[in-house]
Parts: structure tokens; sequence; C-alpha cells
């Protein structure tokens, strides 16, 4: 939470009295319904008739029950939520407008203040988080009005017809893992090995910078043939309880056993942390997704030393570039989008057409019509 909400909610939280039901439909209701029946009650009286000490006392509540239980949401999208939320709630101090409850009024001035000097995506993450805080209050959203979302259409299209274009992480394809890998197979100590462990099976799972930090020596079996299949329990897009399983090839076994064949710390996860002397450090969380990004950038100016030529025209790599690139490699292998989607654990196949756009229109009908021309 920022400094501002932490202190609001501690305030209240002390003088807060403990709710009583005062019906027999307000027994039947667990204490978040509650709060949010009393301040919806608030809210419909008239001005004079509002007891204001109360309402702060329920939205803070409200706040406070939110980030000790929401459980849908991941660590990072919580401190992506209450940075975001930040923003907004400096430039309503700075304007001189009350931040929460805000009004619609407050942010279209508010956006319209930021469409200029930000992406449609972060405009998009604004509004976002102020609906997200606004709604865990237990208020009405003040970025979901028509007028709002007539507006955000509008900057939209405004942005489109300025050439902003979403951006996407440089692609880390098949082809970079090959000579990847003879560029550093032969480096001995325990951090080198992990790293280029790191790049191949980030690239064989697909999987995002968190999750790939998450796997636990337990999830991966061992297969005769010299494969291996690793268990994904959970996933940004997979909360089921019903777990993932992807195939390992047996050169990302052969590297991974290479690397776990060193003195490695006795933690559960697969990827140790390492101290600066590329020894195993005492470990009790899983490494950062910012050391996994260190890895990437360390394996793009490794490129630039020794293969040059094959990245001419990459921008440097981050911890989401091998998701980018194996979907690329798959739709140029001739998988179709389903299989991508399904091999990529996306929930829509959104993604999968906006990474592979430059590939997919190299095998459009029209693309294959002028083959010849």
């Amino acid at each position: 939470m920022t400094k501002n909400l932490i202190a609001a909610v501690n305030s209240s939280l002390a003088n807060a009295d403990t709710l009583t039901p005062n019906t027999l439909e307000e027994s039947l209701l667990d204490n978040r319904s509650l709060l949010e029946k009393r301040l919806k009650s608030q809210l419909s009286l008239t001005a004079e008739h509002i007891d204001n000490d109360l309402v702060k006392s329920l939205i803070n509540q409200l706040l406070a029950d939110f980030a000790n239980n929401d459980s849908a949401l991941s660590d990072n999208t919580l401190k992506s939520l209450f940075i975001y939320w930040n923003v907004f709630e400096q430039w309503c101090n700075e304007h001189n407008h009350v931040s929460l409850p805000a009004s619609a009024a407050t942010f279209i001035a508010y956006i319209n203040d930021k469409k200029s000097v930000v992406k449609m995506n972060t405009l998009s993450q604004y509004r976002w988080a102020v609906s997200k805080i606004h709604l865990a209050a237990g208020l009405p959203s003040p970025s979901h009005t028509q007028k709002v979302m007539d507006i955000v259409g509008g900057i939209r299209k405004q942005k489109a017809r300025a050439s902003e274009m979403v951006t996407q992480a440089s692609p880390f394809r098949s082809h970079h893992i090959d000579e990847l890998v003879s560029l550093w197979v032969n480096h001995q100590s325990p951090l080198e090995c992990r790293n280029l462990a790191i790049m191949i099976t980030a690239y064989e799972t697909m999987l995002r910078e968190s999750e790939l930090a998450r796997i636990e020596l337990s999830h991966i079996t061992y297969h005769d043939d010299g494969r291996a299949t690793l268990l994904i329990p959970f996933t940004k897009t997979n909360l089921s309880g019903e777990p993932d399983v992807v195939m390992l090839s047996r050169q990302c076994v052969e590297i991974l056993e290479r690397y776990l064949s060193h003195s490695i710390n006795d933690s559960v996860y697969l990827f140790k942390k390492m101290a600066k002397n590329g020894n195993p450090a005492t470990q009790h969380n899983p490494i950062s997704r910012f050391t996994i990004d260190r890895v990437f950038k360390q394996a793009y100016l490794s490129f630039c030393t020794h293969r040059p030529q094959l990245i001419r025209g990459i921008s440097d790599w981050s911890g989401h570039s091998a998701r980018v690139g194996a979907c690329q490699d798959l739709l140029s292998a001739g998988y179709s989008v389903l299989e991508v989607q399904q091999a990529g654990r996306w929930s829509s196949s959104e993604m999968v057409y906006r990474y592979g756009r430059n590939i997919l229109a190299k095998e459009s009908a029209m693309a294959q019509a002028r083959w010849s021309k």
C-alpha cells in the first residue's frame, strides 16, 4: 500500500468498533459484506446526513480486508496495483482533488492530463488501479462510466493514428539457444551453469519470470529416454489447482543435471541464489524476476561480443524474451495458433497473434497467393 493508505487504514482500524448485526439479514453476512452494506447505506444519504467519519472508517476497513485477504492477486500484481494507485493519489494531492472516493470528473481530468505523457498500455494500468482500489473500498469505480469509456476509446484511436504501437520483448529464439549453448557450455562455475539452465528452461517451458523462479526440484520427473516432465502447479492464467505439465528435452535435462552436479544449497527451488563470488548462497525464497532479467541481459551481452550478427536488429533481451521467441518458432514450424496458445498457456489467442504477427503475415492467404509474384 502507499504510505497515505497505510496510515489511514491503521488509524481507522485502531479506532474501529466491532460491527454488530442489527437484523437477521445482517447476521447472515460475512464481515466484508456487512461493511459494504453499511457503506452503501451511508452513501445513499443526503450530504447533510452522512456521517463522514463513519464513511472513512468503513472505507479503510474494507481496504484493509482487501490488502490482507485478497488471495486472487499475486504479490507482484499487488505491488503494481499500489504503484499505479500512488501515481493517481499524488496527482490528486497536487491538483487539490479527492482521491478516495474520486469522482468521474476527477478521473477524466486525470487521464486527460496523463494521455500525452504515457503510452496507452500505461494509461490502461492507471485506470485499472483506480478502479480496483475503489471497488476494494466498497465504492463505485469512477473509471468505468460511459463517458470515461468513450474518452478512453477516443484516446486509443488518437494514439493508434499517431502510430503508437504496443511493444513486446525482443525474441530469444531456437537458433539463439544453439549458439548460447556453444558459448556457455564449457563454463564451470555454479553461477554460469545455472544461468545457461535458466535460459534453456525458460525457452522450453515458455514460463513467465516469476513462474520460472518458483520451479521446485520435486516438480521434475526424469524419464528413461533422457527427457523429463515438469509439473507446473499454477501460473498467472491457471489457478484452478489442476497443474500443467510440460516436457523437457534431453538437451535441457543434460544442462540441468550439469548445473545440479555442483555443490548446490539445500533450497527446494531449482534455480538457486548465488553469492557475488559465483557460489550458492543461503536461500529461503525463490530468486527474483530481476535476477532472471539480468541473466537474459548477460546472454545478450555475450552475443554482442561473440555473435553480433545473430542479434542484428534485436534490442536487449528480457525475462519475457524466451516466451516471445518460442511462440514465433512454433508458428514458423507450422503449428496452429491454438496449439501455440496451449503451449504458452494463454487464456486467449490474442498474445499469440501479437507475438507472432510477423510470422503469421508471411504465411497469410495473400502472402501465399502472391508468393511467386
